[in-house]
């Protein structure tokens, strides 16, 4: 709970800097901006919600079917455990294979993914269909002794499937956290104009630039700790390594997010400040 409300807080941080950044450029009222983030934020947590359940839910659903297979295979009816250990573990396959063109659809509405990284995604994915395809082929007519190989086949295609889903979760998280921090840098570039602008004015922008230098710092921290996630989760490949890297890659999202929310702490700070000083600057009198 205290990981999921750490990125909850990392997804609220990219709608708020979202709307901060409106803000200063777009003529939306207060009303219309915060609808607008609030809607924006919910979407984020909907899609974060259903990230974080996804490798739980996948591992759950094989738990339950290697627990209801074993209680089958050690049943003293032969026929009876022949015929219900064919029907489940069609079903599984089949359930398994619907599962996996969901996932596809899944990946290509994420838009902070690259086209690249999802087409190598969708590839692999195509290739573990190919797999349970044909571990699908001979079920319905299996014997015992098929039945058993044919389980096999099925708990050895988890073993490098779960290893699949916790690097694709693991792609997702360090892709979208690549957008916040590209659209941050984005953002200082328009408030260091911004900040520019005043100084020629003859403003005192001091305190603003050492704000915005903390920010681009944060930023910067930030985007170096996202990059040690990416590549902790790029080197996930087999089960001995699945689940260490995977943990390793979610405690450099942490940290990449706690900066990501200082950044934008400073952010909000630099906007309150620049108001001030567009308010107190008085209105050119017109020439008579």
């Amino acid at each position: 709970m205290k990981n999921k409300n750490k990125a909850i807080g990392f997804l609220i941080a990219l709608v708020i800097l979202a709307g901060s950044t409106a803000s200063t450029a777009s003529a939306l009222t207060l009303q219309e901006r915060d609808a607008a983030a609030k809607a924006s934020y919910q979407n984020a947590k909907n899609q974060y919600t259903a990230e974080l359940n996804f490798y739980k839910t996948t591992r759950q659903q094989f738990l339950d079917a290697k627990d209801k297979y074993q209680k089958l295979k050690n049943s003293t009816n032969r026929a009876a455990y022949e015929t219900q250990a064919r029907a489940y573990l069609a079903k599984t396959v089949d359930v398994l294979i619907k599962k996996l063109e969901s996932i596809k659809v899944w990946v290509s509405n994420r838009a902070t993914l690259s086209e690249t990284d999802k087409q190598s995604i969708i590839a692999e994915i195509d290739g573990d269909i190919s797999e349970l395809n044909q571990i699908r082929t001979g079920i319905d007519t299996a014997t015992s002794k098929q039945i058993i190989a044919k389980a096999k086949e099925l708990r050895d295609y988890w073993k490098n499937h779960r290893v699949f889903v916790k690097k694709i979760v693991g792609q997702v998280w360090s892709a979208r956290i690549n957008y916040v921090i590209t659209q941050a840098e984005n953002v200082a570039v328009k408030v260091d104009a911004k900040i520019q602008e005043l100084k020629a004015a003859g403003k005192d922008t001091a305190k603003l630039e050492i704000w915005l230098a903390d920010f681009n710092q944060k930023i910067a921290v930030a985007k170096e700790k996202n990059k040690a996630a990416e590549d902790k989760f790029n080197l996930i490949t087999t089960s001995v390594n699945a689940d260490q890297l995977f943990k390793e890659g979610h405690r450099f999202i942490l940290d990449a997010n706690k900066y990501i929310k200082d950044a934008h702490a400073q952010l909000v700070k630099i906007i309150k400040e620049m108001k001030e000083i567009i308010k107190s600057t008085p209105t050119p009198t017109p020439a008579s």
